[in-house]
């Protein structure tokens, strides 16, 4: 029952991207099928990150035009993550979901950093919740390399906290 339910969901929301509807009303729409479908919140947050990278157009020539394809796609899409990221906990598994799809997929390899900072610039995730990522949450899935990579941008999380 519940891959059935998942399955129109997830028709329902590729629908609904493809036809550029307003975020207002695709957000209602999944609001309405999870409550509906009783769906645990942790599987809506997976659900919307896999519909919403599977919506990439992916064919782009090269690195740059997919890499810049995936962001549009994060930033379009930002106010449909937030309005079902509502907790730390739920930042963290869409953390966990976009470290495990960049470490899956080589070309959104280097994308990681870039991804994690537009989601924290359209306030889907909050300073705290990449924070407690990078010190002790990731997943082990390629974790060095995206700690790494997420250095500088941690660095400059930190001192804007000590400026405040």
């Amino acid at each position: 029952m519940f891959e059935v339910k998942l399955k129109e969901i997830k028709l329902t929301l590729t629908t609904m991207i493809n036809e550029e509807a307003e975020i207002s009303e695709v957000t209602e729409a999944v609001k309405q099928q999870v409550k509906d479908a009783k769906f645990p919140d942790i599987e809506v947050v997976r659900m919307l990150w896999d519909v919403l990278m599977e919506a990439v157009q992916w064919s782009g020539k090269n690195q740059q035009q997919n890499s810049n394809s995936a962001l549009r796609q994060v930033k379009a899409w930002a106010g449909l993550l937030n309005a079902f990221c509502t907790s730390g906990r739920l930042e963290l598994e869409l953390i966990y979901k976009v470290q495990t799809q960049c470490y899956e997929d080589a070309k959104l390899m280097k994308l990681f950093p870039e991804i994690i900072r537009t989601l924290y610039d359209q306030d889907v995730l909050a300073e705290d919740t990449i924070l407690l990522w990078f010190r002790k949450g990731s997943n082990p899935k390629g974790r060095q390399s995206f700690v790494k990579a997420l250095e500088p941008f941690v660095k400059w999380l930190e001192e804007a906290e000590e400026e405040e």
